[in-house]
């Protein structure tokens, strides 16, 4: 058995994946998910790629096109994506492509302080502040009798 390489192909915001299993098409509104069985073929010229998939003779293809990308890149990706291609494709490719929306980025936590962790400085700096009300309270008290 043979494994399919992980590749990668950039071209201005989009970025294109496949690892042997369905090529993914990241762009920064959407990212599509397109299943070898929904493509026709793949076209790599000069700097750009075309990813065709089946349509039925009414309908006319979709293309999902990635530019800007490297020359030798673009080849490699096709041939890649082209051996990997079943012998029967579906009928209707764009049926079986899923696009989702890409969410918002994940917040990243708040680095906390080189060496110091947060909750043993918590708990001194709310002990300290109870010693502080403690000692007011007696003075008041003291203050108080006489």
């Amino acid at each position: 058995m043979t494994a399919t390489p992980f590749l990668v192909l950039r071209g201005g915001e989009s970025v294109l994946h496949f690892a042997g299993g369905p090529v993914t098409l990241h762009r920064p509104d959407k990212e599509h998910h397109i299943p070898l069985a929904a493509i026709s073929f793949v076209h790599a010229e000069g700097r750009s790629l075309a990813i065709v998939l089946t349509a039925s003779g009414a309908n006319e293809p979709t293309i999902y096109r990635v530019t800007g990308v490297d020359e030798a890149a673009a080849l490699a990706f096709g041939e890649a994506v082209t051996a990997a291609l079943p012998a029967d494709p579906a009928p209707d490719g764009a049926a079986l492509v899923t696009t989702r929306t890409p969410g918002p980025p994940e917040p990243a936590e708040a680095p906390a302080a080189p060496g110091v962790p947060w909750k043993p400085v918590a708990v001194t700096v709310l002990l300290l502040a109870l010693a502080v009300f403690a000692v007011f309270s007696v003075i008041a008290v003291a203050a108080a009798r006489g």
